[in-house]
């Protein structure tokens, strides 16, 4: 019985023997080897990925005085706070009601409250349409040839203030009424006023402001420039 068992021990660890390389070789198998097939998700975030880009808005304008416009906007707004909410905090404060009459203190308050809020109420009426950014959007994503524009404002609490149109059926130009100082197109019937010259695009430009596009300037330049030189 002794024999029989050290025969069969003996067998079974030749059979480990036997087994063990094998399990060491597909263990050792280098990282290059190894089949890097992409699974269903990878292949889901990667269409994703693209879709995305493909989506992404293309800058087509931004306006050089954005960021001095929008400066200027949250200066008046602090100058009117001030004016509104800090003369009569002092007055009360440090007893000017002792030494100026009632009629005194409405007076000197409504003035100063009128003239920052008067400067913020023009500034805000001159600089509203000034354009910040155009860019380009996709209107429908079955439909790569159809799109649009988004349009990028501030308003006169220099809040941001995004218009999306059509260039070629809501742009109109400005009319003979129209009293602002800025204002070379108007979309929806709201005035706005761009830099023709920092447009990207230049059917863009033509559609926005009636400009000719550059190298219809450039032949016609080129063509008055050929009559000057044979006169």
């Amino acid at each position: 019985m002794i024999r029989v068992s050290t025969l069969r021990l003996a067998s079974s660890l030749k059979g480990v023997k036997k087994i063990a390389p094998a399990a060491r070789c597909s263990l050792c198998v280098p990282a290059d080897r190894v089949a890097t097939t992409p699974t269903p998700l990878q292949l889901r975030a990667l269409s994703t990925t693209n879709e995305d880009k493909e989506k992404e808005p293309v800058v087509l304008y931004e306006g050089p005085f954005a960021s001095l416009t929008l400066r200027l906007k949250r200066v008046s707004l602090t100058s009117a706070v001030i004016g509104i909410v800090g003369l009569p905090a002092l007055s009360f404060f440090y007893g000017a009601a002792d030494s100026v009459p009632a009629t005194g203190q409405v007076a000197v308050i409504a003035t100063a409250g009128l003239t920052a809020v008067g400067s913020t109420v023009l500034l805000g009426y001159c600089f509203s349409p000034y354009v910040h950014t155009l860019e380009r959007v996709a209107a429908d994503a079955q439909d790569k040839n159809d799109q649009l524009i988004r349009m990028v404002t501030r308003d006169i609490l220099a809040r941001k203030v995004e218009t999306i149109f059509d260039p070629t059926k809501d742009v109109a130009a400005p009319s003979s009424s129209n009293s602002r100082p800025f204002c070379n197109f108007m979309v929806h019937g709201l005035p706005f006023y761009i830099h023709p010259q920092m447009v990207h695009d230049d059917e863009l430009r033509v559609q926005l402001v009636g400009e000719e596009k550059q190298d219809e300037v450039d032949n016609k330049n080129k063509t008055k420039t050929d009559d000057d030189e044979f006169l």
